[in-house]
């Protein structure tokens, strides 16, 4: 048998074969009616005219099929299809691990199971929920001593303006509250200070926010890691020496909140609905990208 294939072997049914039963005879050698072996004279000698029930084959059960999706987002659970066939001549049942190579990682159990019963000389097919993945790279899925993998990659997050992702660490990020507009204003050195864009631009500014909902103390990203995108044109985060009120990062307490302005200068030629914003990092575990569409 291949190491990889399953052998689900059903409880084993004993069908008993019958035995027919002989019919009386005087045994007396001084009985005329029977002869010295014991058998009525003139009679035909009984014969066993019974027949053997058959014994159905165990079952085997093997997975024949292996699909995810060709590409989950990150922090998204995606979703495994397992296709089971039974050649066997009885009903089998199945409970095999899942495992997974993330990245350049080895292979690994997911901690989730995929269990089924499968008729004799049926197919079934099984799904079983993911576990999420927080950077973006390619994965491997399949079931433990099994041939089949299934392969997807793991893709950036695409996600409403306002709406939130948890990074690995356990800091919670969003962007919201795009305007993109002539002037800027901020808290300055001496008060409110308003900013012109420079070389006929104009600005477009979100908020950024980010929350340790972690029980450890955090790094948050900094402002660098954040930037407006028309298509594939990047505006990065335009420093002002004196601005207050921009958003910072950097190590943040269990609890704690660091949020404000992310203020990038735009073509003129800009629409707030051709923008999206973009955190991308490099991480000591990989790379993580989340983009929030602006829309109308």
């Amino acid at each position: 048998m291949d190491r990889r294939a399953f052998l689900a072997v059903a409880a084993a049914v004993t069908a008993g074969c019958g035995q027919a039963g002989t019919a009386e005879t005087s045994t007396d050698p001084n009985d005329p009616a029977t002869d010295a072996g014991g058998t009525a004279a003139g009679a035909e000698t009984p014969t066993d005219t019974s027949t053997p029930t058959p014994t159905a084959t165990p079952a085997s059960v093997a997975v024949t099929g292996l699909s995810a999706p060709s590409e989950i987002e990150i922090g998204t659970e995606g979703m495994l299809s397992v296709t089971l066939e039974n050649t066997g001549g009885r009903a089998g049942s199945v409970a095999a691990s899942v495992e997974a190579r993330v990245g350049t990682g080895d292979w690994a159990s997911t901690g989730r199971i995929v269990e089924a019963s499968v008729p004799a000389g049926e197919t079934v097919t099984e799904t079983v929920t993911l576990p999420s993945n927080g950077y973006v790279e390619p994965a491997s899925y399949r079931l433990t001593d099994a041939d089949p993998v299934a392969r997807t990659r793991f893709v950036p997050r695409a996600l409403p303006m306002g709406e939130r992702h948890e990074l690995p660490n356990g800091v919670v990020l969003s962007v919201s509250d795009v305007r993109v507009g002539e002037t800027y204003a901020y808290e300055g050195s001496d008060g409110e200070t308003t900013a012109e864009p420079p070389g006929g631009d104009k600005w477009a500014v979100g908020t950024v926010r980010a929350e340790n909902a972690g029980e450890e103390p955090a790094r948050a990203p900094l402002v660098s890691d954040f930037a407006f995108y028309r298509g594939e044109e990047e505006y990065s985060y335009r420093h002002l020496g004196d601005n207050r009120d921009r958003y910072r990062g950097g190590e943040i307490a269990p609890g704690e909140v660091s949020e404000g302005d992310l203020p990038t200068n735009v073509p003129a030629s800009v629409e707030r609905s051709d923008l999206r914003g973009q955190y991308d990092e490099e991480l000591d575990g990989g790379r993580v990208t989340v983009r929030w569409a602006l829309g109308e």
